[in-house]
């Protein structure tokens, strides 16, 4: 059996890479959505605390690690859109 046209393959390869971005868009946008909801649980969690509770600083450093691990995301998240486009 004779092989697709080029144009033929590389149509598929294209609706393949668009596929895996959506899948990667989707992957992205729901551990955005968990990162924000830990980091809103952080938040309410300190804000019960007094000021002199020494977990306050454990807590504000793991809202860190979090709230830029979304911004990570976030940035990857805008590239596999722009890809989409």
């Amino acid at each position: 059996m004779a092989n697709p046209p080029d144009d033929d393959r590389r149509s598929g390869s294209d609706d393949d890479d668009r596929s895996a971005r959506k899948q990667d868009l989707r992957a992205t946008t729901d551990s955005i959505q968990s990162d924000a909801a830990r980091l809103a649980e952080i938040e309410r969690e300190k804000g019960e605390m007094e000021a002199a509770d020494q977990r306050v600083d454990a807590l504000s450093s793991e809202a860190v690690k979090v709230s830029d691990g979304i911004a990570r995301k976030t940035r990857a998240e805008r590239e596999l859109n722009e890809g989409l486009a």
